[in-house]
């Protein structure tokens, strides 16, 4: 009999959960589309605040207990349950080897700030300030600034390490307006870094994180289950554009963005210069190999005529018979090899957002000698010029699909023997025939992988050299709250 009226409380709970959800979002809105696809809310005690539930059918468990301690606006159930979605649809626990707490928390960081940016109107405020403080660090990073939006509040030096404000000003910009610097999850981890936090013996306030971040196997579940990503598939490219250009997508409308020329370790350009070598062909000026080569020449002598051949005054002047005449024809010489640019394809897709200006100060130089064409792929392939590589500026649907580079280095004329594809690894699987005809026309791919972000399952059996790079970022001196 208790068992029974838990359940039936449970349903209740589920029921109310999916009636305020319903009562805050306008009809035929993408929200309200999301929530379709996912086909199901479900009250449950077990996780802390949300979750996405991979059965044979997606659904989402909410805590009704945070929800009627935080969400007493309808809007800020809908920004947990939207704080849950973008989680999955990021897959933010595949961006690195091994997910830590300063990473969810980078990545809390992110999301909030562009949820709190697209809904900024009156009735969705407070909900992320209520949940974390404003002058304790990390909290401070996972919600807007006092006064937000007309006139925050940004944190004194005295509440987290340097950088912080500057931090804060780029996700939660004055005015709520449009920057171009958004700050990239490797600047907010190595803030964290400097605070000594991911260290042992470090003692700090524990922020409050949204989503089921204990449970990486589930948010896994979510993201392989085809039901779950085809509705993704279907949802994303309608979907407005988030404020702050984050984490990797089944693609969507194409769209210029600008990313920043960043630094690399030493290591790093080293092990890159080392793999670019072996995708170039020899250069004049730096290789003295040579090649025999038919070249035009003197091919021997005959009786017919030949207007070129310089000898024939010569040969009169010397009382030579003159019956006989050079002819032209081919002749085998040692010549310099042809020189050739190395074939780059850089993955621009959500996923590598953060990697991205790291990877553009390890491209740059070769560019700008005229030793590599760079080649920008999300869900197309679109030459990238100097100019625009100078420039940063970059061009993504923010989905990702190998097969357009394949296609591309196919396709290339002269053809292509080697090429090189910078990417973190999550490109799709490539499909059968073009993977074939790879290995037939003896293309050898390059996969060259960050150490950030290495994935090497979707790549394994079709490039043929698969290199990890040593870590991109340097370190920098520690710095400890309290101190």
């Amino acid at each position: 009999m208790n068992q029974a009226r838990m359940n039936i409380n449970r349903n209740d709970d589920g029921q109310k959960l999916i009636a305020r959800l319903v009562g805050c979002l306008p009809a035929a809105t993408f929200e309200m589309e999301t929530l379709c696809r996912l086909a199901g809310v479900k009250a449950s005690r077990e996780i802390r605040t949300a979750a996405v539930e991979c059965l044979q059918r997606p659904r989402m468990l909410i805590n009704p207990d945070f929800v009627a301690q935080f969400c007493k606006r309808d809007e800020h159930l809908f920004l947990l349950v939207m704080h849950e979605i973008w989680h999955i649809i990021l897959a933010h626990t595949r961006l690195y080897p091994r997910v830590t707490e300063i990473h969810n928390i980078a990545f809390d960081a992110i999301i909030n700030a562009g949820l709190s940016r697209q809904f900024s109107a009156p009735e969705y405020r407070g909900f992320f300030d209520a949940i974390n403080s404003a002058d304790s660090f990390p909290s401070l990073l996972l919600r807007p600034p006092v006064g937000w939006p007309e006139n925050p509040e940004y944190p004194t030096e005295e509440m987290g390490p340097p950088g912080t404000r500057e931090i804060m000003e780029r996700l939660y910009p004055q005015g709520n307006r449009n920057v171009s610097a958004d700050p990239l999850y490797e600047e907010i981890l190595d803030l964290l870094r400097q605070a000594g936090m991911g260290q042992e013996m470090v003692v700090y306030v524990q922020p409050v994180l949204l989503g089921d971040h204990e449970d990486a196997e589930r948010e896994g579940q979510a993201v392989a289950n085809p039901l779950f990503t085809d509705a993704m598939k279907s949802l994303v490219g309608k979907w407005p554009k988030f404020p702050i250009m984050i984490g990797r997508g089944t693609g969507g409308p194409p769209s210029d963005w600008y990313s920043k020329i960043g630094t690399s370790s030493e290591e790093a350009r080293r092990a890159f210069a080392r793999t670019l070598r072996r995708c170039l062909g020899p250069q004049e000026g730096r290789y003295l190999r040579q090649m025999r080569s038919l070249v035009p020449g003197i091919g021997g002598m005959g009786v017919v005529p030949n207007a070129r051949d310089r000898m024939v005054s010569a040969r009169k002047s010397l009382g030579v018979q003159g019956l006989l005449w050079s002819q032209p024809g081919l002749v085998r010489a040692r010549v310099h090899e042809t020189p050739s640019k190395a074939h780059v394809y850089l993955d621009v897709s959500g996923s590598m957002i953060h990697l991205i200006p790291h990877l553009l100060s390890l491209i740059l130089p070769y560019v700008n000698s005229g030793q590599a064409d760079v080649f920008q792929f999300s869900t197309y392939v679109e030459y990238m010029p100097l100019e625009e590589l100078r420039k940063a500026r970059l061009h993504t649907s923010g989905g990702t699909d190998i097969n357009c580079v394949l296609i591309h280095a196919l396709e290339a004329k002269p053809h292509l023997r080697r090429a090189l594809i910078l990417t973190d690894g999550y490109t799709g699987i490539p499909h059968p025939d073009l993977a074939s005809r790879t290995a037939e026309q003896n293309l050898h791919i390059y996969a060259v992988l960050p150490a950030e972000s290495a994935s090497v399952a979707q790549l394994k059996g079709l490039a043929k050299t698969i290199i990890i790079l040593p870590p991109l970022g340097r370190s920098r001196s520690p710095w400890n709250i309290g101190q």
